[in-house]
């Protein structure tokens, strides 16, 4: 049993590359990309999806939305109730 763990060692161990500093500057480009395409999907898959995610994003504006004034309306019941 012994040997078995000694041939994967510490699985968390860094053994190389450079480490983890907030400090360091990397030479890869950190921006952020908005939009992602895989190469085995068809231009019409694409489009639908694009439009899929316009929609998603429409709607999460509207729930918000939605909540705010159901807050606001919770808030004036509460103080009309006092």
């Amino acid at each position: 049993m012994d040997r078995r763990q000694n041939l994967y060692g510490d699985i968390f161990e860094q053994l190389g590359g450079k480490p983890d500093s907030k400090d360091s500057q990397s030479t890869v480009s950190q921006k952020k990309t908005s939009s992602y395409t895989p190469s085995d999907m068809s231009p019409e898959d694409q489009r639908s999806l694009s439009k899929l995610f316009e929609v998603n994003r429409l709607l999460k504006k509207e729930l918000d939305e939605t909540k705010r004034e159901l807050k606001v309306t919770k808030d004036k019941l509460a103080k009309a109730k006092r």
